[in-house]
């Protein structure tokens, strides 16, 4: 018996939607998460404990992404 891993093809970011998170001023919890090659909810994590600044909108977190490349 042959067992086969499915992968989501979402899953892996092509280099032009990298190229255009990187335009943006402001992004997403998840375009950021990519930025910093962490889990969303690792950055959450951060988030509420202080260490990346962000900027309620709504029930939506969003970041500068100035303030990410500061991230030690």
């Amino acid at each position: 018996m042959e067992t086969m891993v499915k992968r989501k093809p979402e899953a892996f970011v092509t280099e032009e939607q990298v190229k255009a998170i990187q335009a943006k001023e402001w992004v997403t919890l998840v375009e950021a998460a990519l930025l910093l090659n962490v889990s969303p909810l690792t950055l959450r994590r951060w988030t509420l404990a202080g260490r990346v600044k962000s900027k309620k909108v709504g029930r939506k977190h969003a970041f500068r992404r100035v303030d990410l490349i500061k991230i030690p």
